[in-house]
């Protein structure tokens, strides 16, 4: 009788609970971006703009005409150039990069460039581990502290699971296998401690 009645909660938890969570992120998020839509609208007096949904709308405009206006060269440099005054403030320069870094995280032009790969960590006892090859070249301090060294190293992010955090460790290429595998899949893998994976794609080396 218990199990009879405590299984089909747990299943239906299971999968209402994904569904719940997703649609209160999302909803919150557009509430969010409406809210400063209506309160720029209030602000700048344009009470006639003022409807349900404008805000949304309005912010929506603003983005569009953000990233369109990011073409240009000029914007582009003039971007950088703020930017830079900016990160010259320690505490800025701590918040923005790492809001800017999480965002980038969801940049798939620059997810492209990121390979998956298995990392050999065998000898310390800790087997394949799965890591994101984030760039070939190295800071330039470290490259200097390593001078003489016959080892080509890379750049290699370790993701944990269950957690929003990892290790960026830098280790000789010949100790990292690359992978056919999408950063995407590699990551909610990882992340998940491989209890979500799609069972259709295996990973090949190359």
């Amino acid at each position: 009788m218990k199990n009879w009645l405590i299984k089909p909660i747990l299943k239906g938890a299971l999968v209402a609970l994904p569904i719940l969570i997703t649609a209160w992120i999302s909803w919150s998020a557009i509430k969010w971006l409406n809210t400063l839509g209506l309160d720029a609208i209030t602000t700048l007096h344009l009470d006639f703009l003022s409807f349900p949904g404008s805000g949304l709308i309005i912010m929506a405009a603003l983005l569009f005409l953000i990233g369109w206006l990011l073409k240009f060269s000029f914007i582009g440099w003039f971007y950088h150039r703020i930017e830079k005054m900016l990160l010259k403030f320690p505490l800025i320069k701590t918040l923005y990069g790492a809001i800017k870094d999480l965002a980038s995280m969801f940049d798939n032009s620059q997810n492209k460039n990121q390979q998956v790969a298995l990392v050999d960590m065998q000898a310390q006892g800790l087997g394949l581990m799965v890591g994101i090859i984030t760039t070939d070249s190295l800071p330039n301090s470290v490259t200097k502290s390593l001078e003489g060294s016959s080892e080509n190293l890379l750049t290699v992010y370790l993701p944990m699971s269950y957690m929003v955090g990892g290790y960026t460790v830098f280790i000789p290429e010949n100790k990292i296998k690359r992978l056919d595998w999408s950063f995407e899949d590699a990551m909610r893998f990882a992340l998940t401690a491989g209890v979500s994976q799609d069972g259709s794609k295996k990973p090949k080396v190359d």
